[in-house]
């Protein structure tokens, strides 16, 4: 009547998470760090013009790491940086057009739950190296005259600067003294 069966257990399955990833731009170059404290340097990661993919597991393995980026642009995926941790996978990608700023990451317009700017690399599209600035400010500050020199040939009176009449009570004052 009892029939035998034969059950293996192999353990919990992994839970499959998709880890913190932090970005930040430049006109040539894309900034990503993956955040995977937990995970040994077994991982896989793959570089195509407009992919980035990453798996790995913790070192328990019973957490595995799943990241597919689909990007907004392309990539030159034979020209890029890595430096690997314990803690993350830093990339510095070049773009394969340089030029303005991607207005987002993502090809998708869906906001990732697991997706953030990086602030501490990240540098506004008008802001520029030191020297840039050092220039631009010399131009502001001479297209504001600034500096005294006026453009016109006529001089302007200013009331300010016409001599003010005496107050009645000074001329009283001189009387008593």
């Amino acid at each position: 009547y009892f029939k035998r069966i034969n059950l293996s257990m192999t353990g919990p399955a992994a839970t499959v998470v998709s880890p913190p990833v932090e970005w930040a731009q430049r006109r040539d170059k894309i900034f990503l760090t993956i955040n995977v404290r937990e995970c040994p340097k077994d991982y896989s990661l793959k570089i195509e013009p407009t992919k980035i993919s990453f798996t790995g597991n913790n070192a328990e393995k019973n957490k595995k790491f799943v990241l597919n980026l689909d990007l907004y642009g392309e990539v030159l995926c034979e020209e890029y940086k890595k430096l690997s941790s314990d803690r993350s996978i830093q990339l510095c990608l070049t773009r394969k057009e340089e030029g303005s700023y991607w207005p987002r990451l993502l090809e998708s317009k869906t906001r990732m739950h697991f997706l953030k700017t990086d602030f501490n690399r990240w540098k506004d599209e008008d802001e520029t190296d030191e020297e840039d600035e050092t220039a631009n400010w010399e131009s502001m500050m001479s297209n504001m005259n600034i500096g005294g020199t006026e453009e016109s040939d006529e001089e302007e009176q200013d009331s300010d600067d016409d001599e003010l009449p005496g107050l009645e009570d000074d001329e009283e004052i001189d009387k008593l003294e």
